[in-house]
């Protein structure tokens, strides 16, 4: 399992949304498609929507890479090591924001 990360400024809500919108309709392989929220919430740095999918492959980095749109991505695994997911086993599209470390459980 894996979750997706797409990081918005609060100013391009409507931009956030619509890719938000693209995913839900083009992509079957996506389980979970979040709604956006809009504020602060545990280690992230900005709002964000989320989504979750099973595995990644190279076709759905670049996928996601060429419709982001220039916001920044993060793509961790879930595994019992939050820290380590969202850090050493992060990848990321665009600028890398970085997390709230404290924030998780190592």
């Amino acid at each position: 399992m894996y979750h997706i990360h797409v990081y918005f400024p609060l100013q391009q809500q409507d931009k956030a949304q619509a890719l938000n919108e693209i995913i839900r309709q083009e992509r079957q392989d996506v389980l979970r498609v979040f709604p956006l929220v809009c504020k602060l919430v545990g280690p992230h740095k900005m709002p964000m929507f989320e989504l979750h999918v099973e595995s990644i492959s190279d076709e759905f980095i670049a996928w996601l890479d060429t419709i982001r749109g220039g916001f920044s991505v993060l793509i961790h695994p879930v595994s019992d090591n939050e820290l380590r997911d969202h850090t050493e086993r992060a990848i990321w599209l665009g600028r890398e924001l970085g997390v709230f470390e404290e924030k998780l459980e190592a």
